[in-house]
C-alpha cells in the first residue's frame, strides 16, 4: 500500500504499477487523456460503463475497480473506473459534459458518478488514427465464431467484452463477419488482432479495426 502511494497510485489500484504504460505519463496536465470516475453502480461492468459514452471519442482503455470493504466495513460501496481516451479532445468533451452533473449510464440513470481528471496521467496516442477497441473479424465459420475465439483469446491475454455483433455470412456464405467490441484497445483488441494475424491469416482470417460506438457520430470511426 505504501509502495503504491510512493509511485503515485491509489492504495486500491489493482493493476501492475511497474508497467511503463500504467505509470503516470511525463506530460503537462493539459495533455492528459485519463478520466477518473467515483460512485458508479456496484454491479458495473464494461458494457454498462461504455454504453454511457456516446458521441465523445475513441476509448483507449477502461479499468474498473469494484466495491471494496475491509473487515471493519470501511471502503467504498460503489465502483470506480479509469477511462483513457486516445485523444485529449475526447477526454475534454467527456469532462465538460459530465463534470458538473455527474456521469450516468442508461442502466442506472439515477446514479451519478463524480468525474475528475486522473492524477495518473495518460498521454495522447494514435491521434487522428484508426486504432480502435473494436475488431472486425472475417473468415471461415469454423474459426470466426465466439465458441472458438473465446478460449483462444483466454489462452493468450486477459480481456473484457463490451458487446458481440454477428453480421452474418459474407462472400456468398463462404465466410462470416464477427464484430468484437472489447473493453479496451490496449492489450485486448490490440492483442487479439496481433494473435489472429500471426496464427490464422493463412486460414483466410482477416482482422481490421472497426468503428468505436463511443466516437462522435460524424467521425468515420463512429458506430451506432
Amino acid at each position: 500500500m505504501v509502495a503504491l502511494r510512493e509511485k503515485g497510485f491509489s492504495p486500491n489500484y489493482r493493476g501492475n504499477p511497474d508497467i511503463p504504460r500504467n505509470r503516470s505519463a511525463d506530460i503537462p496536465p493539459d495533455q492528459n487523456c485519463s478520466i477518473w470516475l467515483v460512485g458508479l453502480s456496484p454491479t458495473l461492468d464494461h458494457h454498462e460503463l461504455l454504453s454511457g459514452i456516446r458521441n465523445v471519442g475513441r476509448v483507449y482503455s477502461v479499468h474498473i475497480n469494484p466495491p471494496k470493504l475491509d473487515q471493519g466495513g470501511q471502503g467504498h460501496l460503489g465502483s470506480a473506473a479509469k477511462v483513457v481516451f486516445f485523444e485529449r479532445e475526447a477526454a475534454e468533451t467527456f469532462y465538460e459534459r459530465f463534470a458538473h452533473q455527474g456521469f450516468w449510464t442508461p442502466q442506472n440513470p439515477d446514479i451519478r458518478a463524480r468525474v475528475t481528471w486522473n492524477r495518473n496521467m495518460a498521454a495522447p496516442f494514435n491521434v487522428g488514427g484508426a486504432l480502435s477497441r473494436v475488431l472486425l473479424v472475417r473468415g471461415p465459420p469454423a474459426i470466426v465464431n465466439w465458441a472458438f475465439l473465446r478460449p483462444y483469446f483466454e489462452s493468450k491475454f486477459v480481456f473484457q467484452i463490451d458487446e458481440l455483433r454477428h453480421h452474418g455470412p459474407i462472400n456468398g456464405g463462404a465466410g462470416v463477419l464477427l464484430e468484437i467490441r472489447f473493453g479496451s484497445y490496449r492489450c485486448q483488441a490490440q492483442s487479439a488482432k496481433g494473435a489472429l494475424d500471426k496464427e490464422y491469416k493463412w486460414a483466410g482470417v482477416v482482422c481490421e479495426y472497426g468503428r468505436d460506438p463511443c466516437a462522435p457520430r460524424f467521425d468515420l470511426l463512429a458506430a451506432p
